[in-house]
């Protein structure tokens, strides 16, 4: 198996169909860990490395995933390329599904929220251009009411949801998101669709 996938013309992701490809491209943005030929995460949290680690298990044996001080990653140029060229292509996201769980692994991996889950829900972002990108992402999805603000001292940008749009986001993000998952352990009434 591990020899066949990857060849020339070999696609392994749907990012732009299926909800857990999705997922996993917001998170990589997020994260953005990729050089020459080798493409993986970099973070803390365990259970984010172990979702993207299930996902690559999918096209690569064990042996070719690599793990060291919170960093998972894979050598593997189609994948990377395959990655890469999604994330130039964002504006290809349509489906709200798609889209929902696209904004979950960003919100994963570069998001925040303040502990009343109603203030300061931003994602974090290198470039202003991939924050204005997702500012308009977020519209496909209902959200219209966002401002981004740069932290020049930080060298980023942060794309802010208006908190009379956070409710919405929340909806939208907390069937994929796992960190908005360990933030609201219990079904919250002010979150269920009514």
């Amino acid at each position: 198996m591990g020899d066949i996938v990857g060849s020339a013309g070999t696609n392994f992701c749907n990012f732009f169909g299926d909800e857990e490809d999705a997922y996993i491209l917001g998170l990589w943005c997020a994260d953005s860990y990729w050089w020459s030929s080798s493409i993986g995460l970099s973070n803390t949290d365990v259970e984010l490395i172990r979702r993207f680690r299930n996902f690559l298990r999918k096209f690569f044996p064990n042996n070719r995933i690599k793990f060291s001080r919170n960093h998972l990653f894979v050598n593997s140029r189609p994948l990377l390329r395959e990655f890469v060229a999604a994330k130039n292509n964002l504006k290809k996201l349509r489906k709200s599904k798609i889209v929902q769980a696209y904004f979950s692994g960003r919100f994963d991996g570069d998001g925040s929220i303040a502990n009343d889950l109603k203030s300061d829900c931003r994602i974090v972002y290198s470039r202003r251009s991939e924050a204005e990108t997702d500012k308009n992402l977020l519209r496909k999805i209902g959200i219209h009411k966002t401002s981004i603000y740069r932290y020049r001292s930080a060298k980023t940008f942060c794309l802010y949801v208006s908190r009379y749009e956070v409710r919405k986001f929340l909806k939208a993000i907390l069937p994929y998101s796992l960190k908005l998952q360990k933030l609201v352990p219990a079904p919250r009434r002010d979150l269920v669709l009514r």
